[in-house]
């Protein structure tokens, strides 16, 4: 991460952050006080002459032991928690030198994030859509909002593709530069607990923040339920500006470990109860989106969307919240709403005669949101296709399993993103909590229940899809707007959509 902004020293810089040189001989000073630092990086694979390189500690690897290869790339200094011997680069201990990888990196691209407002959306489901949402809300009220979330980072006629949730700070500041010089003044950015374990987004403080919920998703890094609602709990007690405003979903247990009860609550809910302030009547649910009466403490408004399911009343209730508690006017929010689509989130697939949905449901918790969404709506039989990604969380494995036996008819059990794992080792955990009403794809068009398993998730869409009849819903879960299937540690090209357009034409 280079192109500073403008030239300074290191010693300079290092000064200007905060950071004292204790430790330092005189003469690597006097190399700090004639170098102009050129980047700040934390891979040393990326380090070029005249980089601050930042040794940090990580799940599988330590940035220290790769300080040699830094210094060979040309570092002018590392940052380090203990002093690595045999290494000719100057090295400044610090406590964690996580702590200092955000701020450096924003001071190194001038700071972008000052000057903007920044609205954060965390929880386990919901952030995508919710974000989406907000963001089509405040281009229609005049704002020129900037976007960063799982699918893309958006701003003005620019849309850049995303790796990450929330990105790290290298990603994330110059990208916010990028923002600010087009004009962009409000960040509407998903927050992953990934991030704010990381302090990825240390240095940002958030005037307004909705949690979603919180179910079992990434135990694999957290450990435990306990740390993970820890982990989102940084985003309400580290990150906000004075006053900022807080929107959450009241039906979450819980609300109130993550967000201290000092803090006033803006609640929502599809039904009033308890704490809740934004609520909705008449509510409708069809093939073809909701509509509703949404109520706030400011007023009432008529809610009309293309989007399907409870768990969408959920996020366009956030959206709405989000309004009341900024002022802004509900009307003009609620027009701005009603043509709103989210790429992968039950995206209904617009070809054939089978009503055929990609959504990204990769937890328990989302499978049953989308299957719930699309049970009520369906007069023939649910058909689910899912699996599960490998290198992840695989307790949650067969309870997604149990999710799609319970709500759905026929279940399709397939490969994710299986990385570095086998394949029929993933389907094996999640068939441990299904039953054993196993079935051949030759009786996949005449069956009333039963789990088929097929490894190969281009021959499980297709096979769905050709047995679909009057009536059925075929889902594809997992993938969502996702264009690739990661085997090993290579990403290949699948995209869940393009295959269920060519089955559905070879019904035609």
């Amino acid at each position: 991460m280079s192109d500073m902004p403008h030239e300074m020293s290191l010693l300079d810089f290092l000064e200007q952050n905060a950071l004292t040189c204790q430790g330092l001989t005189p003469g690597q000073l006097e190399r700090l006080r004639t170098q102009s630092v050129r980047g700040v990086t934390a891979d040393s694979r990326k380090v070029e002459p005249g980089f601050v390189f930042l040794a940090l500690r990580g799940t599988t690897t330590d940035g220290h032991d790769f300080l040699a290869l830094a210094r060979e790339k040309g570092a002018a200094l590392a940052l380090v928690d203990h002093p690595v011997e045999g290494v000719d680069l100057p090295q400044l201990v610090v406590d964690d030198p996580r702590d200092q990888w955000a701020p450096l990196v924003s001071a190194f691209c001038g700071h972008p994030e000052h000057g903007m407002s920044f609205l954060g959306i965390t929880g386990t489901n919901g952030k995508t859509t919710t974000t989406t949402l907000l963001f089509s809300v405040f281009e229609r009220l005049g704002f020129t909002p900037g976007l960063i979330g799982t699918i893309a980072y958006r701003f003005r006629d620019r849309v850049e593709p995303s790796n990450f949730t929330s990105p790290d700070p290298e990603i994330l500041y110059p990208l916010l530069a990028r923002m600010k010089a087009a004009g962009v003044d409000t960040v509407l950015m998903e927050v992953s607990s990934h991030a704010l374990a990381q302090k990825r987004v240390h240095g940002i403080r958030f005037s307004a923040a909705v949690l979603t919920n919180l179910t079992q998703d990434h135990l694999d890094f957290h450990g435990t339920m306990k740390d993970y609602a820890a982990a989102k709990s940084l985003l309400f007690s580290e990150h906000l500006t004075p006053g900022a405003r807080i929107v959450a979903w009241t039906g979450n247990p819980h609300l109130r470990e993550i967000i201290h009860p000092k803090f006033h609550v803006l609640g929502y809910d599809a039904d009033p109860g308890p704490g809740t302030e934004v609520y909705v009547t008449n509510l409708v649910h069809s093939i073809d989106g909701l509509r509703f009466l949404a109520h706030t403490p400011g007023g009432s408004v008529a809610v009309s969307s293309p989007l399907i399911g409870a768990h969408n009343v959920q996020n366009l209730l956030a959206a709405l919240s989000v309004v009341h508690a900024l002022d802004l006017p509900l009307p003009a929010a609620a027009a701005a709403l009603s043509d709103v689509t989210v790429p992968g989130r039950l995206a209904r697939v617009p070809a054939g005669d089978v009503p055929v949905f990609v959504d990204y449901a990769h937890t328990p918790d989302a499978l049953d949101r989308a299957q719930s969404a699309l049970r009520p709506l369906t007069r023939g039989r649910l058909i689910t296709i899912f699996g599960c990604g490998g290198d992840r969380d695989r307790t949650k494995r067969p309870l997604m399993g149990r999710s799609v036996e319970r709500f759905s008819d026929l279940a399709v059990v397939t490969s994710d993103n299986p990385r570095t794992e086998d394949p029929s080792a993933i389907i094996g955990m999640i068939l441990s909590g299904m039953g054993p009403e196993r079935i051949l794809a030759d009786d996949l068009p005449m069956a009333v229940r039963g789990i088929l398993v097929e490894p190969d998730r281009a021959a499980a869409i297709a096979a769905a899809i050709a047995a679909a009849g009057p009536g059925d819903t075929v889902l594809i879960a997992g993938k969502g707007h996702e264009d690739y299937q990661i085997i090993g540690t290579i990403k290949h090209h699948f995209d869940d959509h393009e295959h269920a357009v060519a089955a559905l034409d070879r019904r035609a």
